[in-house]
């Protein structure tokens, strides 16, 4: 839980500084999160834009840590994610430098490289090294160019989440093939009356239905992109990635019938209500399948994980997403900007939230940092789920990290849709990959 003994000690410092000049630099070798002393930004004002996530409202309850720390203090405009990036174009359009800091999701940083700062400068300043603390996929989520625009503060692998009391009535094993996840599947819904597993293959919500289709292309030894970034996905190992993907429904019947228009949250759903055996998704699902207020208690009472399944004879790849927060352009005030960036990335301050259980608001919160994925104080209280997550990162990579990657996401999401509904897998993906070389070849590549 928030310590509110740190917290006065704090307050303590910070007025002690004010009545003895020097006291700031005395101190300096005391601060935390490698926070400059003597204040050097107190009065400053920043602004935050960041969508309502659990993350946001736990650090958003212990900001009076920062503030007593640095003397800046922190507004957080929270909106819903469906509206956060459009929110963060128009501020970076204006330019006006109203907004500070910035949250947004990593596919979406090319096409906003524009309205944000690269760090790499104040990160060689204060010595960060960014492989040294976090999973490789959190940072090729956050770097284009060769330059760093924003520090990773919720991430998210995919996990393979199931009931075990329904895979021990259907007498089978937890799968760990695509292979064994279709025969598991028609065991359970013919000895237990319950779907399989609850797949997504609506499109809209920008692009979930690629999720877990790029489990099965990667997995598939299958690319999106080649080097020149033009598209692949409709080769031979693609088709037959697609074909599989789309075939847990359409051949197989191994996903659950509403799978052709359920987005990521309908499928999740699907499981808590009882309705479903498994649903591969990110992890932070798994807080909410074991919440007896999102959940029906006997799914609660029955959730587990494990890795994402493999190819058979070729290999596991699984994709993992990441949130980074990092300064607009525009902002007056960088330098402090920083410093806020410093404290939100420490993985104490991570620690703390993740461990405090007190808020069901927040109890869902995960940790983006690799010492705290194998921290054994945050595995006793996920029963180990953050170090099935850096198994799962161990394998994980990012879409494509390229300023075109929206409009590709639209054209693919919609070849996807399309398939699960009954179309020719062939022809769709050679559209798909039409439109795609299109749009590569009008940015120039």
């Amino acid at each position: 839980m928030f310590n509110f003994k740190k917290l006065l000690v704090l307050l303590l410092i910070s007025m002690s500084a004010v009545l003895f000049t020097g006291v700031g630099t005395a101190l300096s070798g005391d601060m935390p999160y490698g926070l400059k002393a003597g204040k050097p930004y107190k009065g400053t004002k920043l602004v935050h834009l960041v969508h309502n996530a659990a993350q946001a409202q736990a650090h958003n309850k212990r900001l009076a840590e920062f503030t007593a720390l640095t003397g800046i203090e922190v507004e957080y405009q929270m909106v819903p994610f469906p509206s956060l990036r459009e929110k963060i174009t128009a501020d970076g359009v204006a330019g006006t430098g109203d907004i500070d800091l910035y949250c947004f999701l990593d596919s979406w940083g090319p096409s906003m490289t524009g309205f944000l700062t690269p760090l790499n400068s104040f990160q060689e300043k204060d010595g960060m090294v960014l492989s040294d603390i976090y999973p490789p996929a959190y940072i090729n989520g956050t770097t284009y160019g060769g330059k760093n625009y924003g520090l990773p503060w919720r991430g998210h692998p995919q996990l393979l989440l199931y009931r075990t009391d329904l895979f021990e009535q259907a007498g089978v094993a937890v799968p760990t093939t695509w292979k064994e996840l279709v025969e598991a599947s028609k065991a359970i819904k013919e000895k237990t009356g319950k779907d399989g597993i609850a797949m997504y293959y609506g499109k809209g919500n920008n692009g979930q239905n690629l999720f877990v289709w790029y489990s099965f292309l990667k997995s598939n030894g299958a690319e999106i992109l080649d080097d020149k970034m033009m598209p692949v996905f409709n080769s031979e190992k693609g088709i037959e990635a697609t074909q599989y993907y789309v075939d847990l429904l359409l051949k197989y019947k191994a996903a659950s019938p509403g799978s052709k228009a359920f987005r990521e949250y309908e499928a999740s759903q699907a499981v808590a209500q009882d309705n479903a055996a498994m649903v591969i998704v990110w992890w932070w699902h798994y807080g909410v399948l074991t919440n007896p207020e999102k959940a029906k208690e006997v799914v609660t009472k029955n959730m587990s994980f494990a890795p994402v399944p493999a190819w058979e004879g070729r290999g596991q790849a699984t994709l993992a997403l990441s949130m980074a927060t990092g300064i607009s352009r525009h902002s007056k005030n960088k330098d402090a900007a920083w410093e806020f960036l410093k404290w939100l990335s420490n993985p104490d301050l991570e620690k703390d939230a993740v461990m405090d259980k007190s808020d069901p608001k927040t109890k869902t919160i995960v940790a983006v940092h690799k010492k705290n994925l194998i921290d054994p104080e945050i595995n006793a209280t996920s029963g180990g789920m953050h170090e099935a997550a850096a198994a799962s990162l161990a394998v994980s990579d990012t879409l494509p990290m390229i300023e075109e990657w929206p409009e590709v996401s639209s054209v693919l999401e919609i070849a996807i849709s399309n398939i699960a509904a009954g179309a020719d897998t062939r022809k769709e993906m050679d559209k798909a990959a039409k439109e795609v070389r299109q749009i590569m070849k009008r940015s120039g590549y």
